[in-house]
């Protein structure tokens, strides 16, 4: 019977011992796994921006009918499209008018109530919103164009091919 009891003295001594050890072995590898090395460290890196293009706005629009004196105002709507492949932001959209004629001048039009300039210098605003405006995008702008009935002989502009020039910024 001696025999029996020491067998189990031990056997309980060892399953105790092994408990321990798991759970400090647990401890000892849980501990382990929040354990880190701090370090500093650098480097570099490149980018560029595009250089951009020129002239990237196309502005298209006029009316349709043929003016005279005494004709109503004509309703027209610009549109303005980025032919860029890139973004880019329309702030002002201005305009003057030439013709094919001597002696009938942009004065000769009203743009939007006013007579009309005759040279990119002095080009009145058609009124654009600002906006950004992605590759092939567009936004319009509204105005009218009327023949100027001036109190003077105004048959220089007989048959006159009138052109409005945009410009786009």
């Amino acid at each position: 019977m001696g025999d029996t009891m020491r067998t189990h003295k031990t056997s309980s001594k060892k399953k105790t011992a092994a408990v321990v050890t798991a759970g400090v072995l647990g401890l000892a590898t849980a501990g382990g796994a929040y354990a880190y090395w701090t370090t500093n460290g650098g480097g570099t890196g490149t980018a560029s921006t595009s250089a951009g293009s020129e002239n990237v706005f196309l502005v298209t629009g006029g009316v349709a009918n043929a003016m005279f004196p005494g004709d109503s105002a004509q309703n027209a709507t610009a549109t303005v499209k980025n032919t860029a492949s890139e973004n880019y932001r329309i702030q002002s959209v201005t305009a003057f008018v030439t013709t094919n004629k001597d002696g009938c001048t942009g004065s000769d039009y009203k743009l939007n109530g006013t007579a009309a300039p005759s040279t990119a210098v002095t080009a009145v605003s058609l009124g654009v919103s600002p906006v950004d405006l992605a590759p092939a995008a567009t936004t319009t702008v509204d105005f009218t164009l009327q023949f100027n009935n001036k109190a003077a002989n105004q048959d220089a502009c007989k048959g006159a091919d009138v052109t409005l020039h945009y410009i786009a910024s």
